[in-house]
């Protein structure tokens, strides 16, 4: 389920010692104004506050709905018409939010009397681009100091002042409150330090050693207690166990222990006797497959390395975690690179057989590109791209978006940018489908986007040594449409256009791939859009091109699911509606049987308010009544 009621427990729990941050009355007014976007990092109470200042602006037994971060706000409607408050996890990383689409969930909240709070990970990313594009700026989630935390807490599980002086009184005996309240305590941590005080009930037996028996406590002193088990591999297969299998029968964790002992063999054994060939004693030597050797925080000290806090990555379809490892020192890490590549040059072979081989799946083709790019500087000579050739002439291929990055960045260099470009005319032309792969790889990547002019003439030729219907050529037409569909979103629109026309005109190029690339842009109209509010010359070539992709039975499909798509979002969108209207009036004028297709579409899946329709409605009316073909 993408929408539901949020629970009444949930609200209850949610209300329930609540303490109120310092800007909750900010968040508050702003709330009351449109959808309120929270961002923070995990722990700090987002989803808490959120129910808190949804219950404050829509009434404490106002109906709550949640909304999974999958929906699409721009075809959301408001499902319950008694709900009163919406919270929603995230958004969609594949569908940014756009001003039309925000102006347009405004607009239903506002009908529907309602509000929303929408949560958001603390992504720097996200964040710009909400303030750069929509003029956002989210409120940040920073909880009250863990003192007023614990205190609300406190106070509502045990109401009674007196009881509540009790148990302080007893903790105080042995535990300094001010200590276990440490700052960057989260709002979760300071609810457990007083569930912990309240069940001991003031009996100093039973709170014992209470800093021991806390979670954020037990976290710092984890690395000592494996340390101290190093000599002791069934007492480390113990603890795993015991971690895993916790509140179990001790025969199940003592059976599973011995089970993941047998396991493991010796990689639970930090040092191994030593023994020559013959039999003889020698000195014991460390393990090198013990598990616990080192830990990853010890081999970043090592290397004048540190691991970031944790932070939400919106890249990709789905939100995903990411702890960063940065040097201490900036810039480090291409000093090393730099220094081992001039000084060590077996090193430098074992570099490069290792960065070509990167996973497929992984997505570092990125970051093996920008070292094997800048290598080719460090090396210098004659032959300094001759370990990308071979990467471009790969069956593999990550090894061949590889060499698309690692072009894109040697032609930052003046010494290789001529010996790049010379590279990549001689392998567009090329038998070796791998080679023309590699080439519009490069066309889309940096290297293209810094030189639309040379990577479009690329792409033509690569468009012609490509027509036929191997499954070769397959790799090679896809990564074209790819490359030209990058440079016509990177602010190239007006040149990918013309040249789209250049290549209908040209005999040799394949029509129905040039319209079916054409259709692809069509899911980016700003550019179109631009042009045809306005009806410059441009406007009237998309009219033209819009007919031809229409008709031709390969490309409609994609031309009739993009207009589609055109008429469905303008309306929100005044600009965008008036040029759907101009599209569709001067379509109808001719009504060929790709526009009598459209409309019929258009008329079967149009909403009310849907720019165009009318238009759509009364051409298909004009040619029921047979006005199309008297004309003809």
């Amino acid at each position: 389920m993408r929408e539901g009621p949020i629970p009444a427990a949930e609200l209850k729990d949610a209300e329930f010692g609540f303490a109120q941050p310092e800007w909750f009355d900010t968040a508050l007014g702003r709330l009351r104004q449109g959808p309120l976007f929270l961002a923070g990092r995990p722990g700090t109470g987002r989803r808490t506050v959120a129910l808190n200042l949804l219950r404050a602006s829509c009434g404490a037994d106002a109906p709550l709905r949640a909304l999974d971060g999958v929906t699409e706000l721009d075809r959301w409607k408001p499902a319950d018409a008694s709900a009163r408050g919406y919270l929603m996890d995230g958004l969609f990383p594949a569908r940014p939010l756009s001003q039309a689409v925000l102006m347009h969930v405004r607009d239903l909240l506002r009908k529907a009397r309602a509000h929303m709070v929408i949560v958001l990970p603390d992504d720097a990313a996200l964040l710009r681009r909400l303030q750069r594009d929509l003029h956002i700026d989210p409120v940040m989630c920073v909880p009250p100091p863990p003192s007023e935390v614990f205190d609300s807490r406190f106070e509502a599980v045990v109401p009674d002042r007196a009881d509540r002086d009790r148990l302080l009184a007893a903790l105080s005996l042995h535990h300094d409150l001010a200590e276990l309240l440490v700052p960057g305590l989260t709002p979760a941590e300071s609810a457990e330090l007083v569930t912990a005080v309240v069940a001991a009930d003031g009996d100093p037996e039973v709170l014992g050693d209470l800093g021991l028996r806390l979670s954020y406590r037990a976290e710092q002193e984890v690395p000592e207690l494996i340390r101290s088990l190093h000599e002791d591999p069934d007492s480390l297969a113990l603890l795993l166990a015991a971690s895993v299998y916790e509140g179990l029968d001790q025969r199940v964790v003592r059976d599973e222990a011995d089970r993941l002992a047998k396991l493991a063999g010796d990689r639970f054994t930090a040092v191994l006797p030593g023994a020559d060939t013959d039999g003889a004693a020698r000195a014991d030597r460390p393990n090198p497959e013990f598990v616990f050797r080192r830990s990853l925080t010890e081999r970043l000290h090592a290397v004048r390395a540190v691991r970031q806090e944790r932070e939400i990555s919106a890249d990709g379809t789905y939100t995903h975690s990411v702890e960063a490892v940065a040097f201490v020192r900036h810039r480090q890490a291409e000093a090393v690179l730099r220094h081992v590549w001039r000084e060590y040059g077996q090193l430098s072979e074992l570099l490069v057989e290792w960065l070509r081989d990167v996973p497929h799946s992984a997505g570092l083709d990125g970051a093996a590109g920008r070292t094997l790019g800048k290598a080719a500087s460090w090396m210098g000579g004659r032959n300094a791209l001759g370990h990308l050739g071979e990467l471009a002439a790969s069956e593999r291929a990550t090894s061949r978006a590889i060499a698309a990055n690692a072009l894109s960045v040697a032609a930052e260099d003046p010494v290789l940018v001529a010996e790049v470009r010379y590279r990549l005319g001689r392998w567009s032309t090329a038998r070796d489908h791998c080679l023309r792969e590699t080439v519009a790889h490069a066309c889309g990547a940096e290297f293209g986007l810094a030189r639309p002019d040379l990577a479009l003439s690329l792409l033509h030729t690569l468009f012609l040594g490509s027509q036929s219907r191997d499954a070769e050529e397959h790799g090679v037409r896809a990564a074209v449409d790819t490359a030209a569909l990058s440079l016509f979103r990177a602010g190239n629109e007006e040149k990918v256009f013309g040249r789209l026309l250049e290549w209908l005109d040209d005999d040799r190029c394949d029509q129905e791939r040039v319209l079916s690339l054409f259709t692809g842009m069509l899911w980016f109209p700003q550019w179109f859009i631009w042009n045809l509010t306005r009806w410059t010359l441009g406007a009237q070539a998309l009219v033209e091109l819009v007919g031809r992709a229409l008709n031709e039975e390969g490309s409609f499909a994609g031309a009739c699911a993009g207009l589609l798509r055109w008429a469905e979002a303008g309306r929100w969108d005044e600009e965008q509606s008036q040029a759907v209207e101009k599209l569709f009036t001067a379509l109808s004028r001719s009504m060929g049987p790709g526009e009598l297709r459209l409309f019929v579409e258009m008329d079967r899946m149009g909403a009310e308010g849907w720019p165009g329709l009318a238009v759509a409605r009364h051409a298909l009316y004009r040619w029921r009544k047979g006005e199309y073909r008297r004309a003809a």
